[in-house]
């Protein structure tokens, strides 16, 4: 007689449960180390790719601003509303806005542009709350890739696109870009100033002359160590050898440099602080060097600044915001003189001398 309860139940007791050996679950486990090692870049590619098509829409938005800010007013905004260390404004001392801050209404930021005086400096807090205005930081003036400073540890807030200032005014005496100095200006050297300008005086076409680049923020508070951070930090380069000659000059003296001491015994990192501060140590960059090249202070004097632009992006590239509010890509070995012509309204640097 059958019972085919006992034969199943003598079946399963029978049959032999094989669990994995350590040797196959170190397998195993390696094979995902692997998978995930190769998707891992795929993913933080992907990433990145957003965050600098991001950046490319919010550099485009400041173009907008800035044709609409034009046709309202006639002209572009001053590179400083005032020059720190001028006399105009009421109170004895100019307010020198930048032009980020100048075009905020345009890119809507109207709520926090109403609450600034504009004939106070920027960094008033007694007789107007220019200082805490400040604190508010617009968004669309930091690149997602920013990852260093964001201005969670500063009292204010912080730029990565910076207006440019041209060629380089130590070289040309004179401010030969789109943004400048609205009044004279210089320690050694008096730079001319450069009135408003309209589009009108682009001659070189809107297309053809950049307004706006990427720049990596400063480290801010933090005081330099060693020889302190190229990527971010700026350098004394001495006075020598720079201002005159060629463009090859500029480029050999720059050569041969090497980034050792950051200005204010290392204390001075704040490139991109504040936002609404228009000098070329803070807001302006320009172009006689190519992007993601180092920074220079030439001589005691910050107005000499060569201030190349710069990013987290992959490859080194930057952003630039032309005239005609269209965004390009260059990358770091962009034809050196074809980079200085971008920086120029109309046509290329010339020396005084020449």
């Amino acid at each position: 007689m059958r019972y085919p309860g006992r034969t199943n139940r003598m079946l399963l007791s029978n049959r032999h449960f094989r669990a994995f050996t350590l040797v196959e679950l170190l397998v195993v486990i390696a094979i995902i180390g692997v998978l995930v090692a190769l998707l891992l870049p795929a993913v933080q590619a992907a990433r990145e790719a957003a965050r600098r098509t991001q950046c490319v829409n919010q550099m485009r938005q400041l173009g907008l601003a800035m044709h609409n800010y034009e046709s309202s007013n006639g002209s572009l905004p001053s590179g400083s509303t005032g020059t720190i260390d001028g006399t105009k404004g009421p109170n004895g001392e100019d307010p020198y806005f930048s032009p980020q801050a100048m075009l905020l209404p345009y890119y809507e930021g109207q709520n926090i542009y109403s609450q600034l005086d504009l004939e106070e400096s920027p960094w008033e807090n007694e007789r107007s709350s220019n200082f805490d205005v400040a604190r508010n930081q617009p968004e669309v003036l930091l690149c997602p890739s920013e990852f260093v400073q964001r201005g969670e540890d500063t009292a204010m807030g912080w730029t990565n696109y910076h207006a440019n200032a041209g060629s380089w005014v130590y070289y040309t005496k004179s401010w030969d870009g789109v943004f400048g100095a609205d009044e004279d200006i210089g320690r050694r050297t008096v730079y001319e100033a450069i009135p408003e300008l309209g589009f009108r005086q682009i001659t070189d076409g809107l297309s053809n002359t950049a307004a706006f680049a990427e720049m990596r923020n400063g480290v801010g508070p933090t005081r330099a160590t060693g020889n302190g951070d190229v990527k971010t930090d700026c350098y004394d380069a001495g006075i020598s050898g720079f201002g005159t000659g060629t463009l090859q000059d500029q480029w050999t003296a720059f050569a041969a440099l090497t980034p050792t001491s950051v200005p204010w015994s290392g204390d001075w990192r704040w490139r991109g602080y504040p936002w609404t501060e228009g000098t070329m140590w803070r807001s302006w960059y320009n172009h006689i060097l190519p992007p993601d090249s180092i920074c220079w202070r030439v001589g005691p004097d910050f107005w000499n600044l060569v201030s190349p632009p710069s990013s987290y992006h992959a490859g080194g590239v930057v952003n630039v915001t032309m005239c005609d509010a269209s965004v390009q890509t260059i990358t770091p070995d962009v034809d050196p003189i074809m980079w200085v012509d971008m920086g120029t309204r109309d046509g290329p640097p010339q020396p005084p001398e020449l």
